[in-house]
């Protein structure tokens, strides 16, 4: 920790940025970084790689952020929130690693070896990235933080443990979703904006995708997927897969759930759910992707096909249980 509060005193210019359609977790915890450094006079910018999950748009109103475009604006410092490899930067990784500037981490998921950190707050143990940088702007000195980034802080909490309802909600999550209440935050707007705004679609994207589900395992794999041309047919939208998701891993007998939909520019996006002991993390890694035991996801290369996805997809997963 020592390292990274040293990193950050010593910058006066600090990008943050965070892994590729920014969920929850990871918008959550670049807005905690950016009021704190703010707060300490920092000249702070957030650029992510792409456009982020359309759910979390309200946390821009308080964290404005701008698309990477090519071109990386002069930095002394980058922090990346909630994954810590390049890769999962995509492009904008790419442009990172031959800039050679200084890069910080502020993640909770298995770190990957070898991926020239100069610092990291990192733990696997905590329920969300949003948390780590609560400690970290705590260790900073920062104490008077806005009522916005304790209400990001709160949405990096809620999203990442299901509302507390997964394995990771531990006490340490509990407590902390206790302290952020008690900041103020206002647990029905936030729940409203995050989960009660579904577009007209949303059902008849959910229609499409279970027209698609397959078995495998006895049941114990949960494999479905949709086109984008499909989901336009029928007039369905799946901005949000997390709907489906639970839907299928609440069969009794499914361990693990594979969805794959296509995103921007034809790649196909999957998501990995389990429920007990299969890893979908070590799948979602031989993949390309990344993640945590009970939740990961990857990103195919644009030009790979859905039958070629699907395929690899459910390979994998037996693999995984077949181990």
């Amino acid at each position: 920790m020592l390292e990274a509060v040293n990193l950050v005193t010593e910058s006066r210019r600090v990008l943050l940025s965070g892994h590729l359609r920014a969920d929850g977790d990871c918008l959550g915890a670049q807005s905690v970084v950016y009021h704190a450094l703010k707060r300490m006079g920092k000249e702070v910018e957030v650029m992510l790689p792409n456009a982020p999950d359309g759910r979390y748009g309200f946390l821009e109103a308080h964290t404005p952020w701008t698309l990477y475009d090519g071109k990386l604006p002069e930095a002394d410092l980058l922090i990346v929130c909630d994954c810590n490899t390049l890769r999962r930067l995509g492009e904008m990784g790419k442009a990172v690693e031959a800039s050679g500037m200084k890069r910080l981490v502020i993640d909770h998921h298995p770190m990957e070896e070898d991926q020239g950190w100069s610092a990291s707050v990192h733990d696997c143990g905590s329920a969300a990235s949003g948390l780590l940088a609560l400690d970290f702007v705590e260790a900073l000195g920062v104490t008077d933080l806005p009522a916005e980034a304790y209400e990001a802080a709160f949405v990096a909490l809620m999203t990442d443990t299901g509302w507390l309802k997964y394995s990771n909600a531990n006490a340490d999550a509990w407590a902390a979703a206790a302290r952020l209440v008690a900041n103020g935050v206002d647990t029905s707007r936030i729940y409203d904006l995050v989960y009660q705004q579904a577009e007209m679609g949303r059902p008849l994207g959910i229609a499409a995708v279970l027209e698609s589900l397959e078995y495998h395992a006895d049941g114990q794999i949960a494999i479905a997927w949709t086109s984008q041309r499909h989901l336009e047919s029928v007039g369905g939208s799946m901005e949000d897969t997390d709907d489906v998701l639970d839907l299928l891993r609440s069969v009794r007998v499914v361990e693990a759930v594979g969805l794959l939909t296509e995103r921007d520019g034809g790649m196909v996006k999957l998501s990995l759910r389990s429920k007990h002991h299969l890893d979908v993390n070590k799948v979602a890694r031989r993949l390309g992707g990344g993640g945590h035991a009970r939740a990961a996801g990857a990103t195919f290369e644009a030009g790979t096909s859905f039958e070629d996805a699907v395929e690899q997809v459910r390979s994998e997963l037996l693999r995984e249980v077949e181990d």
